[in-house]
Protein backbone atom coordinates (compact mmCIF):
# COMPACT_ATOMS: atom_id res chain seq x y z
CA UNK A 1 0.00 0.00 0.00
CA UNK A 2 2.87 2.36 1.05
CA UNK A 3 4.48 1.81 -2.65
CA UNK A 4 1.38 2.08 -4.17
CA UNK A 5 0.90 5.34 -2.79
CA UNK A 6 4.61 6.51 -3.15
CA UNK A 7 4.48 5.65 -7.19
CA UNK A 8 1.25 8.02 -7.45
CA UNK A 9 2.26 11.07 -5.75
CA UNK A 10 4.13 13.85 -7.69
CA UNK A 11 6.58 14.42 -4.42
CA UNK A 12 7.44 11.70 -2.55
CA UNK A 13 8.34 14.33 0.51
CA UNK A 14 4.96 13.91 2.11
CA UNK A 15 5.32 10.40 2.40
CA UNK A 16 8.54 10.38 4.02
CA UNK A 17 7.78 12.86 6.56
CA UNK A 18 4.32 11.25 7.38
CA UNK A 19 6.86 8.16 7.73
CA UNK A 20 9.64 9.55 10.09
CA UNK A 21 6.86 11.51 11.98
CA UNK A 22 5.13 8.20 12.49
CA UNK A 23 8.88 6.48 13.69
CA UNK A 24 8.86 10.00 16.21
CA UNK A 25 5.46 9.16 17.61
CA UNK A 26 6.28 5.46 18.07
CA UNK A 27 9.44 5.73 19.82
CA UNK A 28 7.78 8.79 22.46
CA UNK A 29 4.83 5.95 23.29
CA UNK A 30 7.36 3.18 23.59
CA UNK A 31 9.74 5.40 26.03
CA UNK A 32 6.55 6.01 27.91
CA UNK A 33 4.34 3.47 27.85
CA UNK A 34 3.71 1.46 31.41
CA UNK A 35 1.11 -1.08 29.59
CA UNK A 36 1.40 -4.20 27.20
CA UNK A 37 -1.16 -3.20 24.93
CA UNK A 38 0.38 0.33 24.37
CA UNK A 39 3.86 -1.20 23.68
CA UNK A 40 1.80 -3.14 21.25
CA UNK A 41 0.72 0.11 19.43
CA UNK A 42 4.16 1.68 19.72
CA UNK A 43 5.57 -1.52 18.32
CA UNK A 44 2.89 -1.45 15.04
CA UNK A 45 3.65 2.39 14.73
CA UNK A 46 7.03 1.29 14.04
CA UNK A 47 6.60 -1.04 11.88
CA UNK A 48 4.59 1.17 9.54
CA UNK A 49 6.87 3.79 9.94
CA UNK A 50 9.67 1.49 8.58
CA UNK A 51 7.38 0.27 5.62
CA UNK A 52 7.19 4.13 4.71
CA UNK A 53 10.61 5.28 4.99
CA UNK A 54 11.89 1.98 3.47
CA UNK A 55 9.94 2.05 0.45
CA UNK A 56 9.72 5.71 0.06
CA UNK A 57 13.63 5.96 0.93
CA UNK A 58 14.71 3.33 -1.62
CA UNK A 59 12.80 4.89 -4.41
CA UNK A 60 13.90 7.92 -3.95
CA UNK A 61 17.49 6.55 -4.12
CA UNK A 62 16.32 5.05 -7.63
CA UNK A 63 15.52 8.19 -8.64
CA UNK A 64 18.14 10.04 -7.44
CA UNK A 65 21.21 8.18 -9.25
CA UNK A 66 21.98 6.55 -12.49
CA UNK A 67 21.46 3.25 -13.83
CA UNK A 68 25.35 2.56 -13.79
CA UNK A 69 26.11 4.01 -10.43
CA UNK A 70 22.93 1.89 -8.63
CA UNK A 71 24.66 -0.91 -7.49
CA UNK A 72 27.31 1.28 -5.36
CA UNK A 73 24.51 3.12 -3.71
CA UNK A 74 22.00 0.36 -2.90
CA UNK A 75 25.29 -0.73 -1.56
CA UNK A 76 26.05 2.03 1.13
CA UNK A 77 21.90 2.21 1.75
CA UNK A 78 21.72 -1.37 2.27
CA UNK A 79 25.12 -1.76 4.41
CA UNK A 80 24.10 1.20 6.41
CA UNK A 81 21.02 -0.35 7.33
CA UNK A 82 22.69 -4.42 7.91
CA UNK A 83 25.58 -1.87 10.07
CA UNK A 84 22.80 -0.28 12.00
CA UNK A 85 20.79 -3.52 13.00
CA UNK A 86 23.87 -5.23 14.11
CA UNK A 87 25.08 -2.05 15.92
CA UNK A 88 21.64 -0.61 17.54
CA UNK A 89 21.62 -3.36 20.60
CA UNK A 90 25.23 -3.05 21.51
CA UNK A 91 24.47 1.28 21.67
CA UNK A 92 21.62 0.92 23.49
CA UNK A 93 22.79 -1.58 25.48
CA UNK A 94 25.63 1.16 26.83
CA UNK A 95 23.68 3.76 27.16
CA UNK A 96 20.72 2.28 29.09
CA UNK A 97 23.94 0.98 31.53
CA UNK A 98 25.50 4.39 31.52
CA UNK A 99 22.77 6.76 31.64
CA UNK A 100 19.53 5.17 31.90
CA UNK A 101 16.36 4.05 30.32
CA UNK A 102 14.64 7.18 28.79
CA UNK A 103 18.57 7.61 27.65
CA UNK A 104 17.91 5.60 25.12
CA UNK A 105 15.05 6.89 23.56
CA UNK A 106 16.36 10.72 23.64
CA UNK A 107 19.11 8.93 21.49
CA UNK A 108 17.08 7.60 18.63
CA UNK A 109 14.90 10.68 18.87
CA UNK A 110 17.84 12.61 18.09
CA UNK A 111 18.74 10.40 15.10
CA UNK A 112 14.97 11.06 13.77
CA UNK A 113 15.18 14.72 13.92
CA UNK A 114 18.43 14.45 12.09
CA UNK A 115 17.09 12.55 9.50
CA UNK A 116 14.38 14.97 9.04
CA UNK A 117 16.81 17.87 8.90
CA UNK A 118 18.81 16.06 6.41
CA UNK A 119 15.40 15.12 4.49
CA UNK A 120 14.74 19.24 4.36
CA UNK A 121 17.83 20.11 2.79
CA UNK A 122 17.40 17.27 0.40
CA UNK A 123 16.09 18.60 -3.16
CA UNK A 124 14.21 15.11 -5.75
CA UNK A 125 15.09 15.45 -9.09
CA UNK A 126 11.55 16.39 -9.82
CA UNK A 127 11.91 19.71 -8.39
CA UNK A 128 15.67 20.15 -9.52
CA UNK A 129 14.55 19.42 -13.72
CA UNK A 130 12.40 22.22 -13.06
CA UNK A 131 14.96 24.85 -12.38
CA UNK A 132 18.28 23.12 -14.17
CA UNK A 133 18.99 22.03 -17.80
CA UNK A 134 18.10 18.07 -18.72
CA UNK A 135 22.23 17.38 -18.94
CA UNK A 136 22.63 18.14 -15.49
CA UNK A 137 19.76 16.36 -13.60
CA UNK A 138 19.48 13.16 -16.08
CA UNK A 139 21.69 10.85 -16.41
CA UNK A 140 23.40 10.17 -19.97
CA UNK A 141 21.81 6.54 -19.74
CA UNK A 142 18.38 7.53 -19.73
CA UNK A 143 17.41 5.92 -16.76
CA UNK A 144 14.83 8.35 -15.84
CA UNK A 145 13.35 7.08 -12.03
CA UNK A 146 9.56 7.41 -11.61
CA UNK A 147 9.64 10.28 -14.72
CA UNK A 148 6.60 9.94 -17.10
CA UNK A 149 7.55 9.94 -20.66
CA UNK A 150 6.76 13.63 -21.18
CA UNK A 151 9.33 14.75 -19.09
CA UNK A 152 12.14 13.43 -21.10
CA UNK A 153 14.58 15.84 -22.48
CA UNK A 154 13.85 17.40 -25.87
CA UNK A 155 16.88 17.33 -28.69
CA UNK A 156 17.85 20.81 -27.51
CA UNK A 157 18.73 19.93 -24.12
CA UNK A 158 15.59 21.18 -22.98
CA UNK A 159 12.80 19.58 -20.70
CA UNK A 160 9.79 19.43 -22.18
CA UNK A 161 6.90 21.01 -19.78
CA UNK A 162 9.04 24.09 -19.64
CA UNK A 163 7.11 27.37 -21.08
CA UNK A 164 8.76 29.07 -24.61
CA UNK A 165 9.72 31.92 -21.90
CA UNK A 166 12.19 29.97 -20.10
CA UNK A 167 10.02 30.34 -17.18
CA UNK A 168 9.72 26.91 -15.22
CA UNK A 169 6.37 24.74 -15.43
CA UNK A 170 5.01 22.94 -12.59
CA UNK A 171 5.47 19.19 -13.62
CA UNK A 172 3.61 17.81 -10.66
CA UNK A 173 0.86 18.26 -13.15
CA UNK A 174 1.01 15.57 -15.66
CA UNK A 175 -1.47 16.88 -17.84
CA UNK A 176 0.15 19.72 -18.57
CA UNK A 177 2.60 18.26 -20.62
CA UNK A 178 0.79 17.09 -22.79
CA UNK A 179 -0.26 17.81 -26.93
CA UNK A 180 -3.87 19.29 -26.52
CA UNK A 181 -6.46 17.13 -26.52
CA UNK A 182 -4.23 13.61 -25.64
CA UNK A 183 -5.05 12.34 -22.55
CA UNK A 184 -2.30 10.80 -19.61
CA UNK A 185 -1.38 7.52 -20.39
CA UNK A 186 -2.60 4.75 -17.76
CA UNK A 187 -2.25 0.86 -18.18
CA UNK A 188 -3.93 -0.78 -20.81
CA UNK A 189 -7.77 -2.08 -19.88
CA UNK A 190 -7.19 -5.86 -18.45
CA UNK A 191 -3.79 -5.31 -17.46
CA UNK A 192 -3.30 -6.92 -13.92
CA UNK A 193 -2.25 -4.76 -11.36
CA UNK A 194 1.71 -3.75 -11.14
CA UNK A 195 1.82 -5.66 -7.56
CA UNK A 196 0.28 -8.78 -9.39
CA UNK A 197 2.76 -8.00 -13.00
CA UNK A 198 5.98 -7.69 -10.23
CA UNK A 199 5.18 -11.00 -8.64
CA UNK A 200 5.08 -12.91 -12.04
CA UNK A 201 8.87 -12.10 -12.76
CA UNK A 202 11.15 -14.64 -11.69
CA UNK A 203 14.14 -12.02 -11.72
CA UNK A 204 12.53 -9.73 -9.10
CA UNK A 205 11.40 -13.21 -6.95
CA UNK A 206 14.91 -14.16 -7.45
CA UNK A 207 16.36 -10.89 -6.19
CA UNK A 208 13.35 -10.51 -2.77
CA UNK A 209 14.53 -14.22 -2.11
CA UNK A 210 18.35 -12.83 -1.80
CA UNK A 211 17.29 -10.44 0.66
CA UNK A 212 15.06 -12.86 2.30
CA UNK A 213 18.24 -15.08 2.67
CA UNK A 214 20.68 -12.19 3.80
CA UNK A 215 18.04 -10.43 6.50
CA UNK A 216 16.77 -14.09 7.82
CA UNK A 217 20.78 -15.17 8.68
CA UNK A 218 21.15 -11.99 10.15
CA UNK A 219 18.51 -12.44 12.31
CA UNK A 220 19.08 -15.48 13.42
CA UNK A 221 22.21 -14.77 14.74
CA UNK A 222 20.37 -12.32 16.91
CA UNK A 223 18.35 -14.62 18.32
CA UNK A 224 20.47 -17.38 18.86
CA UNK A 225 23.94 -16.25 19.19
CA UNK A 226 23.40 -13.94 22.65
CA UNK A 227 21.86 -16.93 24.34
CA UNK A 228 24.95 -19.44 23.23
CA UNK A 229 27.85 -17.98 24.26
CA UNK A 230 26.45 -16.64 27.46
CA UNK A 231 25.90 -20.32 27.76
CA UNK A 232 29.08 -21.89 26.56
CA UNK A 233 31.42 -18.87 27.32
CA UNK A 234 29.40 -17.33 30.20
CA UNK A 235 30.01 -13.69 28.34
CA UNK A 236 27.86 -10.87 29.79
CA UNK A 237 25.54 -8.97 27.68
CA UNK A 238 28.35 -6.31 26.82
CA UNK A 239 30.58 -9.42 25.48
CA UNK A 240 27.92 -10.95 23.60
CA UNK A 241 26.82 -7.43 21.97
CA UNK A 242 30.55 -6.69 21.09
CA UNK A 243 30.45 -10.00 19.35
CA UNK A 244 28.65 -8.55 16.76
CA UNK A 245 31.09 -6.09 15.70
CA UNK A 246 32.51 -9.30 13.31
CA UNK A 247 29.18 -8.68 11.34
CA UNK A 248 28.88 -5.35 11.48
CA UNK A 249 32.10 -4.08 10.26
CA UNK A 250 32.14 -6.53 7.46
CA UNK A 251 29.23 -4.62 6.29
CA UNK A 252 30.98 -1.32 5.72
CA UNK A 253 32.18 -3.00 2.59
CA UNK A 254 29.03 -2.58 0.81
CA UNK A 255 29.57 0.67 -1.57
CA UNK A 256 32.90 -1.37 -2.83
CA UNK A 257 30.85 -4.44 -3.20
CA UNK A 258 27.77 -2.04 -5.58
CA UNK A 259 30.24 -0.62 -7.64
CA UNK A 260 32.11 -4.14 -8.59
CA UNK A 261 28.45 -5.39 -9.13
CA UNK A 262 27.81 -2.32 -11.12
CA UNK A 263 31.30 -2.73 -13.43
CA UNK A 264 30.51 -6.96 -13.57
CA UNK A 265 27.12 -6.92 -13.10
CA UNK A 266 25.27 -8.32 -10.22
CA UNK A 267 24.57 -12.24 -11.32
CA UNK A 268 27.83 -14.05 -10.29
CA UNK A 269 28.44 -11.88 -7.19
CA UNK A 270 25.06 -12.96 -5.52
CA UNK A 271 25.71 -16.61 -6.67
CA UNK A 272 29.02 -16.11 -5.45
CA UNK A 273 27.91 -14.47 -1.35
CA UNK A 274 24.67 -17.30 -1.09
CA UNK A 275 27.43 -20.04 -2.01
CA UNK A 276 30.33 -18.48 -0.16
CA UNK A 277 28.42 -18.15 3.13
CA UNK A 278 27.66 -21.89 4.08
CA UNK A 279 30.41 -23.31 4.62
CA UNK A 280 31.17 -20.64 7.45
CA UNK A 281 27.43 -20.92 8.90
CA UNK A 282 28.41 -25.00 8.24
CA UNK A 283 31.72 -24.87 10.28
CA UNK A 284 29.88 -22.84 13.11
CA UNK A 285 29.28 -25.93 14.47
CA UNK A 286 32.78 -26.75 15.61
CA UNK A 287 32.34 -24.19 18.47
CA UNK A 288 31.41 -26.32 20.91
CA UNK A 289 33.28 -25.63 24.43
CA UNK A 290 34.86 -22.65 26.04
CA UNK A 291 38.94 -22.32 25.29
CA UNK A 292 40.43 -19.36 24.11
CA UNK A 293 41.14 -20.88 20.79
CA UNK A 294 36.83 -21.47 20.25
CA UNK A 295 36.47 -18.12 20.48
CA UNK A 296 38.29 -17.16 18.37
CA UNK A 297 37.30 -19.55 16.17
CA UNK A 298 34.12 -18.38 16.23
CA UNK A 299 34.88 -14.67 15.57
CA UNK A 300 36.97 -15.83 12.55
CA UNK A 301 33.73 -17.27 11.44
CA UNK A 302 31.43 -14.54 11.81
CA UNK A 303 33.84 -12.29 9.93
CA UNK A 304 33.45 -14.65 6.86
CA UNK A 305 30.08 -14.68 7.35
CA UNK A 306 29.73 -10.70 7.49
CA UNK A 307 32.04 -10.31 4.25
CA UNK A 308 30.10 -12.95 2.36
CA UNK A 309 26.52 -11.71 3.66
CA UNK A 310 27.54 -8.34 2.52
CA UNK A 311 28.37 -9.80 -1.58
CA UNK A 312 24.19 -11.08 -1.72
CA UNK A 313 22.89 -7.29 -0.64
CA UNK A 314 23.93 -4.90 -3.18
CA UNK A 315 23.37 -6.92 -6.40
CA UNK A 316 20.13 -8.00 -5.65
CA UNK A 317 19.10 -5.03 -4.49
CA UNK A 318 20.49 -3.35 -7.70
CA UNK A 319 19.02 -5.62 -9.83
CA UNK A 320 15.48 -4.84 -8.27
CA UNK A 321 15.37 -1.87 -9.75
CA UNK A 322 17.10 -2.75 -13.50
CA UNK A 323 13.96 -5.58 -13.97
CA UNK A 324 11.21 -2.30 -13.23
CA UNK A 325 13.31 -0.71 -16.06
CA UNK A 326 13.46 -3.72 -17.98
CA UNK A 327 9.74 -4.08 -17.52
CA UNK A 328 8.60 -0.42 -18.68
CA UNK A 329 11.34 -0.61 -21.92
CA UNK A 330 10.07 -3.76 -22.74
CA UNK A 331 6.22 -2.46 -21.97
CA UNK A 332 5.48 1.03 -21.55
CA UNK A 333 1.95 0.75 -19.91
CA UNK A 334 2.82 -2.36 -17.64
CA UNK A 335 2.76 -0.16 -14.93
CA UNK A 336 1.12 2.83 -15.81
CA UNK A 337 2.51 6.82 -15.61
CA UNK A 338 3.31 6.52 -11.73
CA UNK A 339 5.97 3.65 -12.47
CA UNK A 340 6.78 1.04 -10.09
CA UNK A 341 10.17 1.15 -8.55
CA UNK A 342 8.37 2.41 -4.74
CA UNK A 343 5.85 -0.90 -5.32
CA UNK A 344 8.89 -2.93 -5.95
CA UNK A 345 10.88 -1.37 -3.04
CA UNK A 346 7.70 -2.41 -0.63
CA UNK A 347 7.70 -5.85 -1.67
CA UNK A 348 11.61 -6.09 -0.72
CA UNK A 349 10.86 -4.42 2.38
CA UNK A 350 7.87 -7.17 2.87
CA UNK A 351 10.34 -9.44 2.57
CA UNK A 352 12.95 -8.29 5.26
CA UNK A 353 10.38 -7.94 7.75
CA UNK A 354 9.25 -11.79 6.52
CA UNK A 355 13.27 -12.45 7.39
CA UNK A 356 13.26 -10.23 10.75
CA UNK A 357 10.18 -13.07 11.69
CA UNK A 358 11.20 -16.32 10.26
CA UNK A 359 15.14 -16.33 11.18
CA UNK A 360 14.89 -16.30 14.66
CA UNK A 361 11.82 -18.10 15.27
CA UNK A 362 13.35 -21.01 13.40
CA UNK A 363 16.86 -20.73 14.10
CA UNK A 364 15.56 -20.73 18.16
CA UNK A 365 13.33 -23.55 17.53
CA UNK A 366 16.17 -25.90 15.42
CA UNK A 367 18.77 -24.58 18.64
CA UNK A 368 16.11 -25.64 21.31
CA UNK A 369 15.05 -29.23 19.87
CA UNK A 370 18.08 -30.31 18.09
CA UNK A 371 20.83 -28.57 19.01
CA UNK A 372 23.26 -25.52 18.11
CA UNK A 373 25.13 -27.94 14.95
CA UNK A 374 22.04 -28.81 13.52
CA UNK A 375 21.16 -24.97 13.53
CA UNK A 376 24.03 -24.13 11.84
CA UNK A 377 23.63 -26.64 9.45
CA UNK A 378 20.32 -25.47 8.51
CA UNK A 379 21.37 -22.29 8.11
CA UNK A 380 24.18 -23.37 6.01
CA UNK A 381 21.93 -25.15 3.44
CA UNK A 382 19.29 -22.39 3.79
CA UNK A 383 22.17 -19.67 2.45
CA UNK A 384 23.16 -22.16 -0.46
CA UNK A 385 19.66 -22.16 -1.45
CA UNK A 386 19.69 -18.66 -2.51
CA UNK A 387 22.35 -19.23 -4.86
CA UNK A 388 20.09 -20.97 -7.34
CA UNK A 389 17.02 -18.36 -8.14
CA UNK A 390 20.49 -15.97 -8.32
CA UNK A 391 22.63 -18.26 -11.08
CA UNK A 392 19.17 -18.37 -13.19
CA UNK A 393 17.61 -15.20 -12.99
CA UNK A 394 19.52 -12.30 -11.04
CA UNK A 395 20.90 -9.89 -14.12
CA UNK A 396 18.19 -11.75 -16.59
CA UNK A 397 17.35 -15.09 -17.47
CA UNK A 398 20.79 -16.48 -18.00
CA UNK A 399 20.16 -18.81 -20.96
CA UNK A 400 18.84 -15.52 -22.68
CA UNK A 401 22.00 -13.61 -21.54
CA UNK A 402 24.28 -11.60 -23.99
Amino acid sequence: MCGWVADRTSNRSVTFYTGLLILAAATVIFGLAKASWVLLISRLLQGLSAAITYTVGLALLVDTVGRENIGQWMGTALSSSSFGLIVSPLLGGIVYAKAGYMTVFAMALALIVVDILMRLIMIEKKTAVKYKSAEAVTPANAFYGTFTNQQQPSDHGQVHGSTSSGKPQDLSDHSSLLPKGSKEPARKKGNMPTILVLLSMPRLLAAIYGIFVNVSILAAFDGVLPLYVKKLFGWDSLAAGLIFLCLAIPALTGPLVGKLSDKVGPRWIAVAGCSLTAPPLILLRLVAHDSTEQKILLCGLLVCCGFTLILIVSPVAADLSAVVEAKEKADPDAFGPGGAYAQAFALFNCSMAAATLFGPVVAGALVERYGWGVMTAAMGVFAFSGAIPAFFYTGGWIFTEA
